[in-house]
């Protein structure tokens, strides 16, 4: 399994806080056991649909929310497993926009930790 992770997630300002900017832990799965994990700043709540189409999942976070390495280091475990769930998918008639079929429970269990790590104690946040 190879799971990267971008180094410098982008960063939020105060501006953007206040003007409803949010920050969203991005997956995309590459298949064959790969996935690239990344932070993104948004503007607007991002629609599943054509985030599947790419092969992204996504799940919003906490704008205080920095450390990527930490969080990935954390659910790596979920992380691997939901990677190695990922197929490509040539579209179909059927199945216009999904471009990936994953295991939703694993993608469940990578929010779990995900949710988990945010609310850790704040000593463990200084760890």
């Amino acid at each position: 399994m190879t799971i990267h992770f971008e180094e410098n997630p982008p960063t939020l300002t105060a501006e953007q806080a206040l003007t409803g900017w949010r920050r969203e832990f991005c997956v995309e799965l590459l298949g064959e056991g790969q996935a690239r994990v990344f932070l993104r700043l948004v503007e607007a709540a991002s629609l599943k649909a054509t985030e599947l189409h790419r092969g992204v999942l996504f799940h919003r976070v906490g704008s205080w929310f920095a450390d990527l390495g930490g969080c990935v280091a954390a659910a790596r475990p979920s992380l691997e497993t939901l990677a190695s769930t990922a197929v490509k998918q040539q579209p179909t008639k059927d199945n216009l926009f999904a471009a990936v079929t994953y295991d939703r429970r694993a993608w469940e269990n990578v929010v779990n930790d995900v949710d988990k790590w945010q609310r850790r104690p704040p000593a463990a946040a200084r760890r």
